[in-house]
C-alpha cells in the first residue's frame, strides 16, 4: 500500500458575519444574553436553597429571578430574531435554527415558571417550581451553547475584522 506526502488540507474557515443590530461594531446580541443567561441558570439553584434552608427570600428570589429572565431574554430574543431574519448567511446554518428553537423553548419554560410563581412564589417551588426550573436550566445551557457555537465557531454575530482573513474554529475572539 502506498501512502500520499502530501500534507493534510486545513479545515474549512468561515469569514465573520457582523451582527446588523449592532453599537459601534459590537453586536447587541451576545451582549444581551448574558443577563437571562445569569438570572434563569440561577432559579434552580434558588429554589434549592429554599427547600433546603426553608427561608422564603429563596423562593422570592427565585420568582424575582424568572421573571427578569423572561423580560431579559425576550428583549434578546427580538434583537437575535432581527439580526436571524436580516442575514442570509445566518439563515442557511442549521446552529442558528437550533439556537432559536432552544431559546424559543426556554422563554416558553420561563414564561409558565412565572405563572406559576406569580400567585405565591413560596408555594409554587415545590415540586413543579423546581422541575420547572431544572427545565430551564438544561435549557440555557444547550441554548448557551448552541449560540456560544455560532458566535466562536462559525464567527456569526461577532464585531468584524479589517482585513477579512479566514479565522480558525479556535481563534480567539478579538477586542
Amino acid at each position: 500500500m502506498r501512502t500520499s506526502l502530501r500534507p493534510p488540507t486545513p479545515p474549512q474557515r468561515s469569514r465573520t458575519v457582523e451582527s446588523r443590530v449592532a453599537i459601534r461594531k459590537h453586536p447587541v446580541h451576545p451582549m444581551l444574553v448574558v443577563f437571562p443567561i445569569a438570572f434563569l441558570g440561577v432559579v434552580a439553584p434558588a429554589d434549592l436553597l429554599f427547600l433546603w434552608s426553608g427561608l422564603a427570600f429563596w423562593a422570592q428570589l427565585a420568582a424575582v429571578l424568572n421573571g427578569a429572565g423572561l423580560a431579559m431574554g425576550l428583549v434578546a430574543a427580538a434583537v437575535g430574531t432581527v439580526d436571524l431574519v436580516l442575514i442570509p448567511v445566518v439563515r442557511r446554518h442549521v446552529s442558528a435554527w437550533s439556537h432559536a428553537i432552544a431559546a424559543v423553548m426556554l422563554l416558553a419554560v420561563a414564561a409558565a415558571g412565572v405563572w406559576l410563581r406569580w400567585p405565591d412564589p413560596v408555594a409554587a417551588v415545590w415540586p413543579w417550581g423546581l422541575l420547572l426550573s431544572s427545565v430551564m436550566l438544561l435549557l440555557v445551557g444547550v441554548a448557551g451553547w448552541i449560540g456560544g457555537s455560532l458566535s466562536f465557531h462559525h464567527g456569526i454575530g461577532v464585531a468584524g475584522h479589517e482585513g477579512g482573513e479566514d479565522r480558525g474554529p479556535d481563534a480567539p475572539p478579538e477586542a
